[in-house]
């Protein structure tokens, strides 16, 4: 699968999940009451197109400088998307979905990653999935 087809996964998601914020009422998910944004299910159908969609990417074997390219626009999107939160997280929560491209990138790749990443999400910010992936790309750059 090329990238320009997850690209249009991502636009898709936000695309709707932009929309489930802009139809929500203020009062949406006080109290228990109310649906909340982060209960669309835009967010899981997203999760699940985009592994489906990496496991197909990964076993047509790419290149590094394509896994590279790939991974940099997934690890740099939630930066351009940090409001609303309900859409920020989710970003970060499929970064889990990299670590099996890792392994396919050459050392000097995952380097170059491994300083993006961790330029991009200070150390104190990092959610375990994030500590994860930079210990994946750390390791994949010694290799």
């Amino acid at each position: 699968m090329p990238t320009a087809a997850i690209r249009k996964i991502y636009d898709t998601y936000l695309e709707k999940a932009m929309a489930a914020e802009k139809n929500r009422k203020p009062t949406d998910g006080m109290f228990g009451i109310g649906k909340k944004p982060g209960d669309d299910p835009c967010h899981a159908e997203f999760a699940d197109a985009l592994e489906a969609a990496l496991k197909e990417y990964a076993a047509s074997a790419p290149d590094s400088a394509a896994v590279r390219e790939l991974l940099s626009f997934m690890y740099t999107v939630p930066k351009r998307h940090e409001d609303p939160k309900s859409i920020y997280w989710m970003l970060i929560a499929v970064h889990g979905l990299t670590a099996e491209l890792i392994p396919q990138l050459e050392s000097a790749d995952a380097a170059a990653l491994h300083r993006e990443y961790g330029a991009a999400f200070r150390r104190w910010e990092r959610l375990p999935v994030q500590q994860q992936i930079f210990r994946a790309l750390a390791q994949a750059a010694k290799a």
